[in-house]
């Protein structure tokens, strides 16, 4: 899934309200309702980002129950290790950041930053629907197939830590 910014910002201007519409067409005023419309670009991206993330961690319980019935308990403490490590990734990306700036504040976030930003965290939609695509292939949860999505997972947050140097570089 490779990032089209220009059919995101596209449907969201096609969703404006009738209030946006007339704002928009007011001089000074185009701004803040652009500046509002990555807001919600940036948004709508991160949630999908963690709808993806939710749904990793319900196949993950749903593996877990199927190993209790086979009483696997070695494996079902390595899945819960695991969906912790999940959960500790799904609260860093609905509580991190978003590529807005005050009006009044002395750090700038002109639309090109904000597309960067946009597009990086597009990039992690397909990043983590690699790490899906691991659980899905029906491999079994053997403890070498736990390691290695340990292994993706921490990979991934360490890819989208990285996002604040994607913000850092505007300041």
């Amino acid at each position: 899934m490779q990032p089209n910014l220009d059919d995101i910002n596209k449907k969201i201007q096609e969703n404006r309200d009738f209030i946006s519409r007339i704002a928009s067409g007011i001089p000074g005023f185009k701004g803040y309702v652009e500046k509002s419309e990555k807001y919600d670009a940036d948004k709508m991206v991160r949630e999908i980002i963690s709808g993806k993330i939710m749904g990793f961690k319900k196949s993950l319980g749903v593996i877990s129950g199927e190993l209790v019935r086979k009483s696997e308990l070695d494996t079902v403490q390595a899945i819960d290790s695991l969906s912790n490590i999940v959960e500790g990734v799904l609260k860093k990306v609905e509580y991190a950041d978003y590529g807005l700036t005050g009006s009044f504040s002395k750090i700038k976030f002109t639309e090109e930053d904000q597309n960067r930003l946009l597009e990086f965290d597009w990039r992690l939609i397909s990043k983590f629907e690699e790490i899906e695509k691991m659980i899905s292939a029906g491999e079994g949860a053997t403890a070498e197939v736990i390691e290695n999505l340990k292994k993706e997972i921490r990979g991934f947050e360490k890819v989208f830590d990285d996002r604040k140097n994607v913000i850092m570089e505007v300041i």
